[in-house]
């Protein structure tokens, strides 16, 4: 069943999770005979002095400043904190613009793929996350359980990271990553790359500033921003990137609509504290230690670890947050100490938007594709747009890049959006019927 999706209520799309597409993309650098010439070009202010003086009197009206920069970011979840760190990395002067006050403790993505990790590591980050994340040593097995306390149905192994890589180091045919997946959750996540952000000198942050609206030009654009002060500012930019998620205000306001199946299930997901479960695993004849269990009932029961071993998701078509308690109480089958820490509704959803970009405003991650958790296959895909658009972003602000550069964003992107929202689908429909 197709359907046309064009506003979404924060409480449907809000708890979207994340995960990767597999594609490994290179960056390009300026050809080696330009290089000295590219990094001699002249500062290109992409926004006229007109509109400046239009902006800075709307500004003036509105008892705020003018700001300007070269690209403005809207969203600082993974996609929006990584485009940031790319571009400030590359020495382009960017600035982040986030409604929230700081990074939110709710569970969203639990892991980075092959690909996301590759591309951290060529950020130089990828230590710090693994560091930051599940112990490598923790199997990653998955499980099909009736619940912790009796025989598994089904156990699929999966290698822990230091086994992966082993596997790595021992593969020398060129069909091995890299770089091996990891368990980081995106609690986690957020404010580790925050702070890398923030270290950028070129890279500005703002947090409880929430995007409003934006009017572009054939020279930029200007978007109109309300601050924690509630002063309303304008910032002036080259371009925009709109990362703010399902219900991207940016989107909205460009028109662009979402396709595809929509509202296919309702869960809840709560996040909850048990110091000791993982030491009980197993727990007599249950299933060992791993990071994924489902439980075959009539409630799709989805038991998640979390980047420690001492918090714990759980995901259940039930109505209230007092039923999610008793649903992990039944997922565990013993008596254990816990604490419901969060808990919070969301919806399946299968969409891919028809337009990443119209003129120079673009759109990342959840912005413009939302899947179904399994897989793996949101945050990871909202990676590759932030690596593949930064570059393209600096080549063309540097001067190097040619006038179609840009426009290849979309054309890259999109379809990889659409294999992976076709991936998610087929990923889930087992547990769908």
């Amino acid at each position: 069943m197709s359907e046309l999706i064009s506003d979404w209520h924060p409480k449907v799309l809000e708890s979207e999770q994340r995960w990767s597409d597999r594609h490994c993309w290179f960056t390009p650098q300026p050809p080696r005979k330009l290089r000295g010439r590219a990094a001699n070009l002249p500062r290109q202010d992409h926004a006229p002095a007109g509109m400046h003086e239009a902006a800075s009197i709307a500004v003036s009206n509105a008892g705020g400043h003018l700001r300007n920069t070269k690209v403005l970011i809207v969203g600082a979840g993974p996609v929006g904190l990584t485009l940031a760190i790319d571009l400030g990395q590359r020495g382009v002067a960017c600035t982040l613009i986030e409604k929230k006050d700081r990074p939110a403790f709710l569970p969203k993505m639990e892991r980075a793929n092959a690909r996301t990790m590759e591309i951290y590591r060529r950020m130089g980050l990828s230590k710090k996350i693994r560091a930051a994340g599940l112990s490598r040593h923790i199997p990653m097995d998955v499980y099909v359980v009736l619940d912790l306390a009796r025989p598994p149905l089904l156990r699929l192994p999966y290698p822990s990271v230091a086994e992966a890589e082993a596997d790595i180091r021992a593969t020398y045919d060129g069909s091995a990553p890299l770089e091996p997946y990891q368990l980081i959750s995106q609690y986690t996540l957020e404010p580790l790359l925050k702070a890398e952000a923030e270290a950028l000198p070129v890279v500005t942050m703002h947090w409880s500033a929430e995007y409003l609206s934006h009017k572009q030009d054939a020279d930029g654009v200007t978007a109109t921003v309300r601050f924690d002060d509630g002063n309303v500012d304008v910032i002036t930019s080259s371009y925009l990137v709109g990362c703010d998620g399902g219900t991207s205000a940016v989107r909205q306001a460009l028109g662009i609509k979402l396709r595809g199946e929509a509202n296919l299930l309702a869960l809840r997901q709560a996040l909850y504290r048990c110091d000791e479960l993982y030491d009980k695993i197993p727990i007599g004849n249950g299933p060992g230690r791993g990071r994924h269990y489902h439980v075959a009932n009539d409630k799709a029961d989805f038991l998640i670890m979390q980047d420690s071993t001492n918090y714990w998701t759980l995901h259940s078509t039930v109505n209230t947050d007092e039923e999610m308690k008793l649903q992990f109480e039944k997922a565990v089958g013993i008596p254990v100490h816990y604490e419901m820490l969060s808990c919070n509704p969301w919806r399946q959803n299968l969409l891919l938007a028809d337009r990443y970009q119209h003129g120079r405003v673009f759109l990342a991650g959840d912005a413009v594709h939302l899947v179904i958790p399994t897989g793996g296959l949101g945050m990871n895909s909202g990676i590759g747009d932030s690596i593949d658009l930064g570059w393209k972003l600096a080549a063309t602000l540097g001067g190097w890049g040619g006038p179609q550069l840009l426009q290849s964003y979309e054309f890259e992107r999109r379809q990889i959006g659409d294999r992976n929202v076709g991936a998610s689908r087929y990923a889930t429909l087992g547990r769908r019927k």
